[in-house]
């Protein structure tokens, strides 16, 4: 019973009732004069209700691409993970915010085993660490920050969850 009044929806329903007996009972005048008392009764429950509803209509959006949608500078880079948990960064989004780099050729020969065709449609992806090795060799500002940004938000976090579970930190060869 007492889990059940903790739900604001229960509490209005209950404020509501109260209300109704009392105009009922003792008649509109006594409606009148309770009425600043329920509605701050109701105030409460009816915030609740509404930040619930808020947090339960951002699951339902968020919650299918968790750990998955990630934005630079206002542009969407798709990461995708494999069986290993390597994170793996699309390089059409990458050649969205640098520009023109190496092509996906020289990248195949600078970085074997790296760069792979994934996802639906399949587009090239590359590794996460091979993207920041890259970055390295760049020395545009953005391509700069674009690498800290790789750091922070994709590799580090790829390498946390390896080693949660229990794999080698080290990126694997395919």
């Amino acid at each position: 019973m007492k889990r059940w009044l903790g739900f604001p929806s229960v509490q209005i329903a209950l404020c509501l009732a109260a209300y109704a007996l009392v105009g009922y009972r003792f008649g509109v005048f006594a409606l009148l004069m309770t009425l600043p008392l329920v509605a701050t009764l109701m105030a409460r429950s009816l915030f609740a209700l509404l930040t619930n509803l808020r947090r339960k209509a951002l699951e339902q959006v968020w919650l299918p691409v968790h750990g998955q949608h990630y934005v630079f500078k206002d542009i969407t880079i798709h990461v995708l993970e494999d069986d290993d948990h390597c994170r793996w960064v699309n390089l059409l989004d990458v050649q969205k915010v640098l520009g023109v780099t190496a092509s996906e050729r020289a990248l195949a020969l600078s970085y074997p085993d790296r760069l792979r065709s994934m996802g639906e449609p399949a587009q090239a992806h590359i590794r996460g660490d091979a993207l920041v090795a890259h970055l390295g060799k760049e020395n545009k500002p953005t391509a700069l920050r674009f690498r800290t940004w790789v750091q922070r938000n994709i590799v580090f976090p790829g390498q946390t969850v390896r080693k949660r579970l229990g794999l080698d930190t080290r990126w694997p060869t395919p």
